[in-house]
């Protein structure tokens, strides 16, 4: 299968490399993203694996509803009316997106709810931490654990802070950029002399390029639609 990698950060050169010990054969564009006006490939590609820019995205979803080629989406940063554009995609083409390629992330975000669901009065801190070169705070990922959390509390996100107390209906969001890290993500449920931790630690992008080309398998033998990646496990 040939694939279509757009972005040639560490994330695109690392998705290419792994399509490769896969048997299938990535594909890239003739010109930079930023000189191009329109994608042109070096051969057509069956799907499309997008990790690049938001900038980039009226680029790719013309492109992809012209080919009508399934398309996975790893880019974060993204505005809800951007967001609004790619869900609308997915009525013409299979459109997968995720903030994060990794199973065990998804899993996390399953047992993130479960201890929210359970604790219902405990204080929630979430601490991420991720390479300096990341454009992004919060990360997507940590994006969407808050968005777990508020599926069953209604708590309030709160970014910076001076001189004041955290109550107990807000969520305290520490995003650290430091070195080379690869990504980290901590949610911590306290009370009073009681603290849970569920945490997952990325030690290479390899684990998110491996999602993504799954997912690009996956998704080329579904029907147009909106789809997330727990909807690989049903």
């Amino acid at each position: 299968m040939k694939i279509g990698v757009i972005g040639d950060g560490k994330m695109g050169k690392r998705i290419q490399e792994v399509v490769q010990t896969y048997g299938d054969e990535a594909v890239t564009l003739t010109s930079s993203l930023i000189e191009t006006e329109a994608f042109v490939f070096t051969e057509e590609p069956e799907i499309m694996i997008d990790f690049s820019h938001p900038d980039n995205l009226e680029k790719l979803l013309t492109y992809s509803l012209q080919k009508k080629l399934p398309l996975v989406i790893g880019t974060t940063g993204y505005s809800s009316e951007q967001f609004q554009k790619i869900q609308q995609a997915g009525q013409d083409i299979p459109v997968l997106y995720s903030s994060n390629f990794s199973l065990g992330v998804l899993v996390m975000n399953q047992l993130v709810q479960q201890a929210t669901a359970a604790l219902k009065n405990w204080q929630i801190e979430l601490i991420e931490k991720h390479h300096s070169q990341k454009k992004d705070a919060p990360s997507g990922t940590a994006k969407t654990l808050i968005e777990s959390i508020q599926e069953v509390r209604k708590l309030t996100p709160v970014y910076s802070w001076e001189k004041q107390p955290r109550n107990d209906d807000e969520i305290g969001v520490h995003s650290i950029r430091v070195g080379s890290l690869p990504g980290e993500h901590e949610v911590l449920f306290a009370t009073t002399d009681e603290v849970l931790s569920i945490k997952h630690e990325a030690f290479s992008n390899r684990i998110f390029a491996d999602g993504a080309v799954n997912a690009a398998i996956w998704l080329k033998d579904q029907p147009a639609g909106w789809y997330q990646l727990k909807d690989m496990l049903v």
